[in-house]
């Protein structure tokens, strides 16, 4: 199913160590000890746009007053932004709701749904795309060390989750306030997987909770959304 191709995660670069854990978005200490939260990605926040996500690094990248070498180099509109900055991948995705399931739902007869013609390409998602995660890639380095950069600025981790042999699987971070439903904030997986008969990372993924909630609840609507289009539609 298109759209399920936001979950893959292909990317990897080679450069000296120094390098990325400058650039690692784990890298600074907690501010007075007060509890961290994940209201977004370094300068972006959660839901804001395509549109806006790429006007921003395109901005940045024509700035010649900028010592950031920014390029964006991917781009799949209102599904995700491949951008290199600084010499580090970061893959942005973006969530809609599918077409299929807005027109299952009731319509509100006194605020109609504007009608428009779409292309082929357009017709599965009518909303706009909304900032639900990013995706960062980088050259193989220590789990234990990119876990000790991420632990600096948001401390213990809720879970960890390692294969038979203890060098795989997740380490996991929930950084939301509960008190809101859906929970505000978000949550970070640091990814460990075998080289070198060692426990090494290449990849950290954030994402919002609030989004992720979403898209769990659209995605059981999703799968019922032709029998419930077709009994409405029985049923004017």
């Amino acid at each position: 199913m298109k759209g399920q191709s936001i979950y893959l995660f292909l990317f990897s670069l080679l450069l000296p160590w120094s390098s990325v854990f400058s650039q690692f978005p784990g890298d600074n200490s907690r501010n007075n000890g007060s509890k961290p939260t994940l209201d977004g990605f370094a300068e972006v926040s959660w839901e804001a746009s395509y549109a806006q996500v790429r006007d921003k690094f395109l901005s940045l990248a024509a700035n010649p007053q900028s010592d950031e070498k920014i390029e964006v180099v991917h781009e799949d509109k209102e599904k995700s932004l491949l951008v290199r900055r600084n010499g580090i991948f970061y893959l942005y995705r973006f969530y809609s709701t599918p077409k299929l399931v807005l027109d299952s739902r009731p319509k509100d007869k006194n605020q109609p749904r504007p009608e428009k013609e779409t292309s082929p390409e357009e017709d599965e998602h009518l909303e706009p795309g909304k900032l639900f995660s990013v995706g960062v890639s980088f050259r193989y380095l220590p789990g234990k060390d990119v876990q000790s950069k991420l632990e600096n600025k948001y401390g213990k981790p809720k879970k960890e989750t390692l294969d038979d042999k203890k060098i795989g699987g997740a380490v996991v971070w929930e950084l939301t306030d509960e008190r809101q439903a859906p929970p505000a904030g978000g949550f970070i997986v640091q990814w460990k997987e075998a080289y070198k008969k060692q426990p090494f990372t290449r990849r950290v993924d954030y994402f919002s909770s609030k989004v992720k909630a979403q898209i769990e609840k659209e995605y059981k609507e999703f799968f019922s959304a032709e029998e419930i289009k077709t009994l409405r539609d029985l049923i004017p």
